[in-house]
């Protein structure tokens, strides 16, 4: 090889490799600027639990296959057959939800919790929502007793199995998960061995995430919600009480833009509107607490524990938060979403077995662990999309 050959031949290697390198960048940054670790295997892996109150009195655990037959759900006694965890978070889906989709809002749940390297066992509730807004709204409040009795069976097991063992309960509800942990807290207020001087249990934590009730129900006073006369005859109550009593921190997480939630002055009817035509009310993950017609903090009405976040920059705007390839908006279509608009993208964005971004999930973790939050603004991410 002549030297003006081993130059070019030489300077082709270096090119090439430039270009392998350049590559390898392009591809970081892409899949870097939603979800760091949307591309890389997660290590540390969530112990996944699910019991059911659906056709049943009360809650039983399942062992059947995960979503997607990624995995299967832990027989339930395993959580506590010879000593418990340190924690354990229990997740408990929204409105319309079949079984198959209660698995894959747990598995989304599950997925954002690893992608911010939380480990600790997650066990999901699965309730009979799939069915009419007015029925199922007293079927979530009827299920509240039921998610008590896991709780309280929980604890009493594990202080009988390690008694200076202080089991962190965490709670996370998403719509009208809502309404069944705000009956449950109300459960374990009443509840006598919950409450006795020995046991003196609470929840650590409980997180609202797009809550599909009403704005005046974290009051601690029954005058806030006879006062509404949309309120006669429904489940609706005061909760503010049992807040305060039985958990430690309160978090509501809402969207003013939340598309399920929020007020259409332009087209006030189903489904253009969907919270407010079924209920003649704000609810509280549009607005937070309520302010009209009187402001329920200048009253003195909420409880001292209750902390609520606008989330909506942490949703992105995508049409389809469950990957099923169907919009998120249906039957509506050609409608034009932005950053807070999808209901179900407090819990994540995946693409089949993918997560792509993890919602507002990464705040919850923050809360948890005592991290000041800083909420998501990012500049590439496309702001207004159109959902067909």
């Amino acid at each position: 090889m002549n030297d003006f050959e081993a130059y070019h031949h030489h300077n082709s290697l270096f090119v090439s490799a430039c270009a392998v390198v350049i590559l390898m960048l392009m591809n970081f940054i892409e899949g870097s600027t939603v979800v760091a670790a949307t591309d890389v295997e997660v290590t540390k892996k969530i112990d996944p639990y699910m019991i059911t109150t659906r056709e049943r009195l009360n809650y039983e655990g399942i062992q059947e296959p995960g979503y997607n037959d990624s995995y299967s759900f832990l027989e339930i006694n395993q959580l506590t057959k010879q000593r418990c965890p340190e924690e354990f978070v229990i997740f408990v889906h929204g409105w319309g939800d079949d079984e198959e989709k209660a698995k894959e809002r747990f598995d989304r749940v599950k997925l954002s919790l690893e992608n911010n390297s939380y480990a600790h066992p997650l066990i999901g509730l699965s309730w009979d929502s799939d069915q009419a807004w007015f029925s199922a709204k007293f079927v979530a409040k009827d299920n509240g007793p039921k998610l008590a009795n896991f709780i309280v069976n929980t604890k009493v097991t594990c202080k009988h199995l390690e008694p200076d063992k202080n089991v962190k309960i965490r709670l996370i509800a998403h719509s009208l998960g809502a309404r069944v942990v705000l009956s449950a807290l109300d459960n374990l207020h009443k509840d006598s061995i919950w409450n006795n001087s020995t046991n003196n249990f609470n929840v650590t934590s409980v997180h609202l995430m797009g809550a599909a009730v009403d704005d005046e129900e974290v009051s601690m006073y029954p005058r806030d919600i006879l006062n509404d006369l949309t309120n006669w005859g429904s489940p609706k109550s005061d909760y503010g009480k049992a807040i305060q009593e039985e958990v430690i921190k309160f978090y509501n997480l809402f969207s003013t833009k939340d598309n399920a939630l929020e007020p259409n002055f332009t087209n006030p009817l189903y489904p253009s509107q969907i919270y407010p035509s079924f209920e003649a009310d704000r609810a509280l993950g549009h607005s937070g607490y309520q302010k009209f017609p009187y402001d329920l903090n200048a009253t003195k009405s909420l409880p001292r524990n209750y902390k609520q976040t606008i989330v909506e920059n942490e949703i992105r705007a995508i049409c389809d938060a469950d990957g099923d390839r169907k919009s998120d908006f249906l039957p509506l279509t050609n409608i034009t979403i932005e950053l807070g608009d999808n209901h179900g993208g407090y819990l994540g964005f995946r693409n089949n077995t993918r997560l792509i971004d993890d919602g507002a999930m990464n705040l919850v973790v923050d809360d948890w662990n005592n991290v000041a939050s800083g909420i998501n603004i990012n500049e590439n991410l496309q702001s207004i999309v159109t959902c067909n």
